[in-house]
């Protein structure tokens, strides 16, 4: 949610909703807590501000209900967002960062601005900080005593960076247009004489130096008769400079840029990075693949740039491949001064466009841009690569993602009548996902609306549609890739078609393997696959366990069809498949409660690994919300009602979902719990996590079901709930699935692996997170998790990522707690797979032995994450042993 103070003081939602306030002395609460955003305001301090001396007859319960009334209003506009405004012993709080507030973006963007050493740069951010403003700042409670200081700041702040953007402005030429802009504020703040001084310059630059020298003289004036002050004396010596020079106005820049047709969307920051760039390096290329911007992006930044002497665009895409680009640049290009040349679409003449550019930059002051789907390769060259637009994650922040928004301004262009609805946004989600968010592919597609509802567009949008006024290069999307397809040889064209069956992208050793042939030696792989790289037609993705290289769809589509028409489809997909089978014989193939990913990735394999059969019970869990000690509420379902209570205990890889067929199972005989063990409470994301806390928690979900409970833990959840046991939580019996102990040296957990998935995770990057945690803690390999997140379900193992490195803290060093063998008395079954890895076996033999009614089952034949058809009996059988005093002696055999 974000806030405004830069006028009448409001909220909106992240979707940019305006949020309704109920009455003036609610908005006067947000105020005043505004004013101190992130900071405690003492309750007699609010009730001071906010009534004076009229209280009301009882302050501090008035106060708390227009507290509540401001959570309210806050909550109806964005569910979640109540816990903005919390109370703690100091008062209440705001909890919101800078950037939050309007006014905290202004002072960002204004200190951004004198950071930058270029004009037009500086210009442009603060007239970013300007347009934030939406009148007075606080202009409900512009006449409190409690914010009167807070504005007089805010608005020397915002008279600054008007000084400032008033200067930025002039150093760009802006003479005439400020004329007429500064009267106004000058009128407004007599006074201020950096504010004169740049008056000054613009009129005498304009050719208006009588009025240059009057507005000087005005200033002396009112400065001597108001406050008994001359002019400083940076302004006596501007006043002398006006008198003894002749005014002149600067030339314009000569250039050929062509006039901008469309809004460039979804580029502004990486706009702003070009020209920062240019600032320092004489030679930037933007490379990228065919459609993805690079042309826009560097007229863009062209226009906006610093370039006295001229920009010239050179065009080199009507040159026939291979031909000498001199000839077009010398008639197109003025040389000399400060210059900026603009070498389009270099890729086809790659050898004689670095020719020319080597050349030019013999000229001091000349700088390029130059846009290509390879770099030019000389010295000097500073590389810029051009990705995608950037493509919503989910439904909801799917108006805020660039592609899409391209997409949608495009299609109302197409279609007045268009709009971004409820009903299509999960069609322009899947389009834009399907187009990889490249420019061009979504305009073309856009240009498809006014003919097509959007629905039937992504089933149907392919190669047929044409845009006019495009290249023939970029007509279709085929042409477009058909292109750069024409400027390979044939080695990197074999290698680029046989990439084609890797549908989410694979590692360098799986390119090797299925790449290679008799015509292409696995040796070459490596480098013709760097240099695809290269030009733009493969994207080589850096994740935590290495590089992947994948295509994007466009480019796979195209591939796919010239691997038929070399008649290799079938030979490319049986060295394929060979290749993920030789993997999955060395992989444990399950994760508990995911098996529907696995079979998703054995599909790829080319195996018929079947799926699990959907439960059949129609159960409906019972819904129970029971409060932690600490006050969080904790949401548990309850499958069942009858028998003994068993409490799920999830892993490190599974919530209270993963459980469902198995609690679904048992429900005929048992009364079976489910929760979220480490997101705490019904949002989901109560912190801290600790380890009393879940034993708290864990307690509570005992209480709910009967006050004693046998607890089936998973993995690491399978370690918490016997620590659990060892500390006093009432548990009749533990079922321990492969507590994943490391106790020799045949693996190792690298100490730092818990900071380092919380970085990862700090930084949003929940997938590499999970594919750390994958790789290095459970060891699947890197070839099988690669093609792993591009499966449907990969998002339920991404939403774990934030507690994966508390889960690693929690085993501490690996190690079984020595406390356990006097700690645990009760009945104790530790289950693993006869598919586990050899550690995992011995540690359930270890700790099975351990403990005084331990015992240990294998389940040959078997992964851990057994149907519950296999499971389910386990559990039962234990349970009546256990319950015939048998301590859990008398185990099934499987």
């Amino acid at each position: 949610m974000r806030f405004g103070v830069l006028g009448p003081v409001t909220a909106w939602t992240d979707d940019g909703q305006a949020v309704r306030i109920p009455d003036r002395k609610v908005r006067g609460l947000l105020a005043d807590l505004l004013l101190h955003a992130g900071r405690p305001v003492a309750v007699t301090m609010l009730i001071d501000d906010l009534w004076g001396d009229e209280l009301p007859g009882n302050p501090t319960a008035t106060l708390q209900t227009r507290v509540s009334q401001l959570r309210r209003a806050l909550e109806d506009a964005e569910p979640g967002a109540r816990e903005l405004v919390q109370t703690g012993p100091a008062g209440y709080l705001i909890a919101v960062a800078p950037e939050a507030v309007d006014s905290g973006r202004f002072r960002a963007l204004a200190t951004r601005a004198r950071q930058t050493g270029s004009a037009r740069m500086r210009a442009a951010t603060l007239a970013d900080a300007l347009t934030l403003w939406r009148g007075p700042a606080y202009a409900d409670v512009a006449q409190e005593a409690f914010a009167r200081a807070t504005i007089d700041r805010l608005d020397e702040e915002r008279l600054a960076v008007q000084e400032a953007y008033a200067e930025a402005r002039f150093v760009l030429g802006e003479h005439e247009e400020l004329v007429a802009e500064l009267a106004e504020l000058v009128a407004r703040h007599p006074l201020r004489q950096r504010l004169r001084a740049v008056q000054m310059k613009a009129l005498h630059r304009s050719g208006w130096q009588a009025e240059a020298l009057e507005s000087y003289a005005d200033l002396r004036v009112r400065l001597r008769d108001e406050l008994g002050l001359d002019p400083s004396a940076e302004l006596v010596a501007l006043h002398q400079e006006i008198l003894t020079e002749e005014p002149s106005a600067k030339a314009p820049a000569k250039s050929n840029l062509p006039a901008e047709l469309t809004e460039l969307i979804g580029r502004d920051p990486a706009v702003g990075e070009v020209v920062e760039q240019l600032e320092s390096a004489r030679l930037v290329t933007l490379t990228g693949a065919g459609g993805v911007g690079k042309t826009s992006l560097a007229l863009a930044a062209a226009r906006r740039a610093d370039s006295p002497d001229g920009v010239w665009l050179v065009e080199l895409a009507a040159l026939e491949p291979g031909a000498e680009a001199s000839a077009l640049v010398r008639e197109t290009v003025e040389p000399g001064g400060d210059v900026l040349v603009v070498l389009d679409n270099c890729e086809h003449v790659i050898e004689s466009a670095a020719e020319v550019a080597t050349e030019l930059l013999r000229s001091p002051g000349l700088r390029i841009l130059a846009t290509s789907r390879e770099p030019l390769g000389i010295a000097g060259e500073h590389r810029r690569p051009v990705p995608p637009l950037e493509l919503p994650t989910a439904g909801n922040d799917a108006a805020g993602s660039p592609a899409v928004q391209l997409f949608v301004a495009r299609a109302e262009a197409a279609d007045p009548r268009f709009r971004l609805t409820a009903d299509n946004t999960d069609a322009v989600v899947a389009l834009c996902q399907r187009l990889d968010g490249l420019p061009l592919a979504l305009e073309l597609a856009a240009s498809r609306v006014g003919a097509m509802d959007v629905h039937d567009l992504v089933d149907r949008f392919d190669d047929r549609y044409r845009q006019r006024g495009l290249p023939d290069r970029q007509q279709t999307l085929s042409a477009m890739v058909e292109w750069s397809w024409d400027l390979l040889g044939e080695p990197e064209r074999a290698v680029l078609r046989r990439l084609a069956p890797h549908p989410g992208g694979c590692t360098l050793a799986a390119a090797e393997a299925v790449c290679a042939g008799d015509d292409v030696p696995v040796a070459e792989v490596a480098e013709l696959l760097a240099r695809l790289v290269d030009r733009s037609l493969v994207v080589r993705v850096d994740g935590t366990s290495g590089s992947r290289y994948r295509l994007l769809e466009t480019v796979r589509a195209f591939c796919l069809q010239r691997l038929e028409e070399a008649g290799e489809l079938e030979a490319t997909r049986r060295r394929y498949e060979r290749y993920f089978e030789g993997l999955a014989q060395h992989t444990e193939p399950r994760l508990y409660g995911h098996s529907d990913l696995f079979a998703y990735l054995g599909g790829l394999y080319g195996e018929s690994t079947p799926q699990r059969a959907p439960s059949t019970a129609a159960l409906r869990p019972r819904i129970e919300t029971v409060v932690s000690r600490d006050g969080t509420p904790i949401v548990v379902e309850v499958y069942g009602g009858s028998g003994p209570a068993i409490v799920l205990v999830g892993g490190a890889l599974n919530d209270r979902r993963t459980f469902i067929p198995l609690a679904k199972r048992l429900a005929d005989g048992f009364t079976v719990a489910t929760y979220d063990r480490r997101r705490r409470g019904d949002s989901g994301d109560v912190q801290p996590w600790a380890v009393e806390r879940e034993l708290e928690d864990l307690a509570a979900v005992v209480d709910v079901v009967g006050g004693s409970a046998y607890a089936l833990g998973v993995s690491t959840g399978a370690v918490f709930a016997a620590e659990a046991a060892a500390q006093g939580v009432p548990i009749s019996g533990l079922l321990l699935i492969e507590p994943p102990f490391i106790l020799d040296d045949t693996r190792s957990v690298p100490v730092d692996l818990a900071s380092r998935l919380q970085e990862l995770v700090a930084q949003d990057r929940y997938g590499d997170a999970t594919e750390l945690f994958l790789v290095t803690a459970v060891e699947m390999p890197a070839e099988v998790v690669a093609p792993l997140r591009n499966a449907p379900l990969w998002k339920d193992l991404e939403a774990l990522a934030p507690t994966l490195a508390y889960d690693t803290l929690l085993m501490d060093d690996f190690t079984i707690p020595a406390h356990w063998a006097t700690t645990i008395t009760v009945p104790t079954l530790v289950i693993d797979g006869g598919q586990s890895r050899e550690w995992r076996r011995n540690t359930a033999q270890i700790v099975a032995d351990l403990l005084p009614q331990g015992r240990r089952l294998t389940m040959d034949g078997q992964p851990h994450d057994v149907d519950p058809e296999v499971l389910g009996p386990i559990v039962a059988e234990f349970i009546a042993a256990c319950r015939d005093g048998q301590g859990g002696s008398d185990v099934p055999d499987v």
